[in-house]
């Protein structure tokens, strides 16, 4: 069970960060976010409208832009080639093995670099375009810097693949649309809410940490967070917020069961959280995942919960208390 739960971990898209950074590094940018929907600098508002962060590592980022899904990844030493080698593990994690691929190349910066594009399709498809396609490719924006690119689109496969060369051609050049370094030393340490600390259990490892998200990975839990601000009147941004992120935390989890409502208290605040379960990869057990977000006095939330499956309340440590039942 274990073992399982750590896949389980990799599945969601956390790769194993370290558990603390010796020194904690500033911010590069504000901590409050500059739109609605997520704290993006300047220059990437307006192409990022739309898109939810969901935390992923320190090293990379992942986007939800409604049925698209884009992310970044820091990988240095590692050559292109060999960052999209690993990009098209992840989408195999992720889609399968089952995938029509082609390789080829896509202009980045005025460079050509080399990428994979990939296609799932059903067999009863009847010629119609595949529901599910996307590309990984690769690009250096200085010597010795890798970056890995990845998209998966749904549904309008054909439009969505064209908005992921637009969010490519920015991810290239200028990395990360909320500013932040991505790098392991770049961990914020102890890793906070904005009105508390956060608890780090012995065993556990920070995969991510920063002063909008973070996660902690545990053998038997894993537990992600999201803040931003301002909060629109209302409660639909952060449902939105909410939803977008379990539809992201479902795709990544293949077998995913349906999505259930559940009364719940978050951070102390009554709302309706979100439940599946999904199947580890390694067949050791399903595991449970809980989810919900809240207005906290004009911030906004997005927090999940993972934990075994057979497992009843109350939730890990590694959750911090965020989640309770009601």
């Amino acid at each position: 069970m274990r073992t399982a739960l750590a896949a389980v971990g990799v599945a969601l898209g956390a790769l194993l960060g370290a558990c603390q950074a010796t020194v904690p590094v500033a911010p590069a940018v504000p901590s409050v976010g500059v739109t609605p929907a997520g704290p993006f600098v300047d220059d990437a508002r307006t192409l990022f409208d739309g898109c939810i962060p969901v935390p992923d590592s320190a090293t990379s980022r992942m986007y939800r832009c409604g049925a698209l899904s884009v992310w970044l990844h820091e990988q240095p030493g590692l050559s292109e080639a060999q960052a999209v080698e690993s990009g098209r593990a992840r989408v195999h994690a992720r889609l399968g093995p089952a995938l029509t691929e082609a390789r080829g190349a896509l202009p980045l910066a005025g460079q050509p670099h080399p990428a994979l594009r990939f296609e799932q399709c059903s067999g009863a498809n009847g010629g119609a375009p595949c529901p599910v396609g996307g590309y990984v490719t690769a690009a250096t924006p200085s010597a010795g810097r890798v970056r890995q690119l990845g998209c998966v689109v749904r549904d309008d496969v054909r439009a969505g693949l064209g908005r992921c060369l637009e969010l490519f051609a920015y991810l290239a050049t200028r990395g990360n649309p909320e500013g932040d370094t991505l790098s392991q030393s770049s961990l914020v340490t102890p890793p906070y809410l904005p009105w508390r600390v956060l608890y780090m259990p012995e065993g556990c490892e920070l995969a991510d940490s920063t002063t909008r998200a973070g996660r902690i990975r545990c053998a038997a839990a894993t537990f992600s967070w999201s803040v931003f601000q301002p909060v629109q009147p209302g409660a639909a941004q952060v449902e939105r917020w909410r939803d977008r992120s379990v539809e992201e935390l479902r795709d990544a989890l293949p077998g995913a069961g349906p999505v259930e409502v559940r009364d719940c208290y978050v951070e102390g605040l009554a709302t309706r959280c979100l439940r599946f379960t999904a199947p580890a990869p390694d067949g050791g057990g399903d595991v449970q995942v809980w989810a919900g977000g809240v207005d906290r006095r004009g911030w906004g939330l997005f927090a999940a919960c993972s934990l075994p499956a057979s497992e009843s309340f109350p939730f890990p440590t590694a959750c911090n208390g965020v989640f309770a039942p009601r």
